[in-house]
């Protein structure tokens, strides 16, 4: 009897998928426009969910910062080398969360998302993409006064 309500259940799937391809539904079923026909009318798109924060946020500490050039791709960069007590902190953060999305947040902005694929001994941090060379040297500039807010936190995917 087992198995002849599973065959039940299955078919029963399988049917109401095909009902739904066909558009056999009633008008009261409609299924939301999609984001194709959302953009097509006009409308704007919805804004992606936010992501959940794991921990609180980790401020850190600059000890200076130094626009430069990647060595492999040549593009402008943003080379943060961090206080000792705040290295120790990022290191252990990184250490304990490989695998896991980390954002990297400058006066609230986000500067960064990587994903954390080995802990970060030496409390160094680069900060590349997009960037201009003038983008680059301003942001340097604002976090080696001391005037910029870095945080750091761990969200789910």
């Amino acid at each position: 009897m087992t198995t002849r309500r599973n065959k039940a259940g299955l078919f029963g799937l399988f049917l109401m998928l095909a009902l739904a391809a066909a558009g056999a539904f009633s008008p009261g079923m409609a299924q939301p426009p999609s984001l194709l026909e959302q953009l097509q009318k006009g409308e704007t798109a919805p804004a992606p969910p936010q992501r959940k924060s794991l921990l609180p946020p980790l401020r850190l500490q600059v000890e200076k910062a130094e626009a430069t050039f990647d060595t492999g791709t040549k593009e402008p960069v943003v080379v943060i080398t961090l206080a000792a007590r705040s290295g120790r902190m990022f290191y252990e953060l990184t250490q304990n969360n490989i695998g896991r999305t980390l954002v990297l947040r400058i006066d609230g902005q986000v500067a960064a998302e990587p994903i954390i694929r080995e802990p970060i001994k030496n409390g160094v941090v680069q900060i590349s993409g997009s960037m201009t060379v003038k983008d680059a040297a301003e942001m340097a500039e604002r976090l080696n006064k001391g005037e910029a807010k870095v945080e750091v936190e761990l969200v789910s995917d």
